[in-house]
């Protein structure tokens, strides 16, 4: 099925698996007073890769009339974004991850069911390779989180109960922070800028509320948690060009392989699991169905 697909949608698939593949462990370490501020300092450096990509590229078609509806699903992610990093603080990556992705997916499709009226028309072959493509990248998704293990306490404890929470939250807005920008009908160069706007907005006030100061322990972490953003902020340029490109369903599925690249670097690089364990294997088979799923999705637009 790859002949189906251009060659631009092949290029903003594996920037944004890329990124959103890595996005998360520069700062993952870092001990912030809370995840406002953590939240806070990735949207600093998504703007200003915003406003780097404005200049370059010009403003033209940036209107107050297009601004806004943007600027609002950046607000949405400000506290997607807040919920994102309370999940993975008190579940882990792997876990947090584990229950956000899937979420952020059947969410995705179902407002481009809704909204865009995407498979509603398509015929029973198409649908017939959606719903199998969906299946395998789901169940590599699955495969790939679950071969790590989910090491933690049970839903009982309370701490463990609102990273729970927190982490489903953040896939519910993660999976609608992108469709004011769809709604805008704004090129995605141009509706990235205010979507970096409110999403700064909105991380500075949940950060301005907490009263805590904004310094971090060593300037070595200032560049670690810009780096999230920015690498944040890349995959999200490749994300919106992919929904642009296949649709708000299959771009925003094909985004969430990121956890592909992450399971392998996991592998290779952290020796978690190690490389030879079982945990490896499953992770790699997890790695390689999440892939063709994403490959059958893209091929079956």
């Amino acid at each position: 099925m790859l002949y189906n697909t251009p060659m631009p949608g092949i290029l903003y698939a594996l920037i944004t698996v890329f990124a959103w593949g890595t996005w998360l462990t520069p700062s993952q370490n870092i001990p912030f007073r809370n995840q406002q501020i953590k939240t806070f300092y990735v949207a600093a450096a998504n703007l200003a890769l915003a406003l780097l990509v404005l200049l370059v590229r010009g403003a033209e078609g940036l209107t107050w009339a297009v601004f806004w509806s943007p600027f609002l699903g950046g607000l949405v992610w400000a506290v997607s974004g807040f919920l994102a990093f309370t999940g993975t603080n008190r579940l882990g990556m792997a876990r947090a991850f584990g229950i956000w992705a899937p979420v952020n997916v059947l969410v995705s499709i179902l407002w481009g069911v809704l909204l865009f009226g995407e498979l509603i028309h398509d015929g029973p072959q198409r649908l017939a390779l959606f719903a199998l493509a969906l299946v395998i990248a789901l169940a590599g998704v699955l495969l790939i989180i679950f071969a790590k293990g989910l090491r933690a306490s049970g839903p009982a404890d309370p701490h463990a109960r609102a990273g729970i929470l927190a982490a489903l939250g953040a896939g519910v807005l993660w999976g609608s922070y992108f469709i004011p920008v769809q709604l805008s009908a704004a090129s995605m160069w141009v509706a990235a800028f205010p979507l970096a706007v409110g999403i700064f907005v909105g991380s500075a006030f949940l950060a301005t509320f907490t009263r805590q100061p904004l310094r971090l322990e060593r300037p070595s972490h200032y560049a670690r948690v810009l780096s999230t953003g920015l690498l944040w902020g890349i995959g999200n340029y490749g994300m919106l060009l992919l929904v642009s490109e296949f649709g708000a369903g299959r771009g925003f599925t094909i985004s969430q392989l990121g956890i592909v690249v992450n399971g392998l670097m996991g592998v290779y690089l952290l020796k978690d699991p190690p490389p030879r364990s079982r945990a490896a294997a499953l992770t790699l088979i997890g790695c390689v169905l999440a892939t063709l799923g994403g490959i059958l999705m893209g091929g079956g637009r």
